[in-house]
């Protein structure tokens, strides 16, 4: 077995190179870690090829067709930024195994929804009041923001700039930092818990959690999923399953779009200040939380039928 090979060190560098850019790809370095120890237990140390590609992505028999397409993707991948500096190394045919992802049809909730999840807060089991109120105020800021359920839980006091008018995220996604604006009656609200936590717990630290559970805990993102599965059948029955959490970051893309297409605004345009403010790298990451719901299609075809006319034109 090979120490080390070309392709084990292609690899090394080419994660080396997206972490300098602030890319995490923990899943993405693993795979590759396994395929470079791939190549060096065969005894290779050639360069990339898309048959020694394809045979490791398929592997083992018992690998699904999902699975198989992410691995070949991710060589993929690299193979695409390794060509550049090795003539020698050929790019994979993506998309052999079939689609690599599969996206989950996410459901876009009505403000009466919302407000009605909120509401159900009250029917959680808490001793001092405070899982209810700490619920109820989680789910409202996910929706008035569009924030990550990580970068929610992850709030310290300090990043709470309620004078400010805005959130500070540390280090999320990407490892970047970035400021989220916040509407007046956000920060109002937030200032209410604020003070409510206070008047149980005490006056706290800066670097404590803002958003805590029972007794003061730090609130996370289990406590928050949890709370939110035993919400749900209180407002949609028996048709709760399969709204989650996370429906309502694509709620608040949806919802922003919509209101810049009623305001006549160019939504092609305003997308990169979205995609900045949901703490994506590229516009075409922000393309995923988007669905064409009624209202952006009624708005859509109006739009259509005001420029180019409608069947009686």
């Amino acid at each position: 077995m090979l120490d080390n090979n070309r392709i084990t060190r292609q690899i090394e560098e080419y994660i080396a190179y997206k972490h300098s850019l602030g890319y995490v790809i923990k899943i993405e370095s693993q795979e590759l870690k396994r395929f470079a120890k791939y190549t060096r237990d065969i005894g290779y140390d050639g360069p990339l090829t898309a048959e020694l590609a394809m045979r490791w992505a398929s592997l083992n028999e018992n690998f699904t067709r999902m699975y198989m397409a992410r691995r070949l993707e991710t060589v993929h991948t690299f193979a695409v930024y390794i060509s550049a500096f090795d003539t020698q190394a050929q790019v994979p045919q993506n998309g052999v195994f079939g689609k690599a992802h599969l996206r989950t049809n996410p459901y876009i909730y009505t403000d009466d929804e919302v407000l009605s999840l909120m509401r159900g807060a009250d029917s959680l089991h808490s001793p001092d009041g405070i899982r209810a109120r700490t619920v109820e105020a989680a789910i409202g800021l996910m929706y008035a923001t569009g924030i990550r359920v990580s970068e929610l839980t992850f709030l310290k006091i300090a990043d709470v700039r309620i004078e400010e008018g805005c959130l500070f995220i540390r280090s999320s996604k990407f490892k970047k930092d970035r400021l989220v604006p916040l509407h007046s009656t956000v920060t109002a609200k937030l200032s209410e818990y604020r003070d409510f936590i206070e008047s149980k717990v005490g006056v706290r630290s800066e670097e404590d959690c803002f958003f805590v559970t029972s007794y003061g805990h730090c609130f996370n993102i289990r406590a928050f999923e949890y709370a939110f599965q035993l919400i749900r059948p209180l407002v949609f029955g028996d048709a709760a399953k399969g709204k989650r959490l996370y429906d309502l970051r694509h709620t608040f893309a949806c919802n922003t779009v919509k209101r810049w297409l009623e305001a006549g605004e160019d939504a092609n345009r305003k997308l990169y200040l979205l995609s900045t403010y949901m703490g994506h790298v590229k516009p075409g990451d922000t393309y995923w939380y988007l669905s064409a719901t009624p209202e952006l299609l009624s708005i859509t075809a109006r739009k259509f039928e005001d420029r180019f006319g409608g069947e009686d034109a």
